[in-house]
């Protein structure tokens, strides 16, 4: 066995000293074993799936196993000089369960009874369709308005302040307030014709 080195870099040597490295839990030499084999893995993962998501999450679960398998029990010697057999048996199970999981999962959904009702959407649909296409248009009219004209009205409309305090955020009196808002109301029916 090696020792473990002090400025934690990974070993350059071969899978040897890799697994010793990672017999010791140095997390740098996992990400060695990473990149060294997650070619290797997905390319596997995604042949046996046929999708690069499943292969994705084929790659992450085994690297974590591998990971928690040193943390477990010593994995023993490396076989043949290589570590890439040991994860693709690793990514095999991970592969295996995560099928026999999504198999699961569907066979229960099949097994759940069919809702009693499909209730109609499209009402619903249409009323945001038009409810965005009105927001639109008033935000269209409201930013045809001058500045001061436009914040009073979204103080006092949309955040539903009061007179008092629109005034005090603002930082100008009342009477100011209203009277923008005054003008803002007299304004505002002819932008929003323009915007529709």
């Amino acid at each position: 066995m090696t020792s473990r080195r002090t400025d934690h870099a990974p070993p350059v040597g071969g899978d040897e000293d890799l697994w010793d490295a990672l017999r010791a839990r140095d997390p740098e030499a996992l990400g060695e074993l990473f990149s060294r084999y997650a070619g290797a893995v997905h390319a596997y993962a995604v042949r046996h799936t046929g999708s690069y998501a499943y292969a994705d999450d084929a790659v992450q679960a085994t690297f974590v196993t591998a990971w928690r398998q040193f943390g477990r029990t010593d994995p023993g010697p490396l076989q043949n000089g290589s570590a890439k057999p040991w994860l693709l048996a690793i990514a095999r199970n991970e592969l295996r369960n995560s099928t026999r999981a999504r198999r699961r999962l569907t066979q229960f959904l099949l097994r759940q009874p069919a809702p009693l009702d499909h209730p109609d959407h499209s009402e619903a649909v249409a009323a945001r369709v038009d409810s965005a296409q009105h927001i639109r248009a008033v935000r269209a009219a409201l930013a045809a308005l001058p500045r001061h004209e436009r914040e009073t009205i979204e103080l006092v409309y949309w955040a539903q302040l009061s007179i008092a305090d629109a005034a005090v955020v603002l930082g100008v009196a009342e009477g100011t307030v209203k009277a923008r808002l005054s003008r803002a109301r007299r304004r505002l029916p002819a932008l929003l014709e323009e915007n529709r």
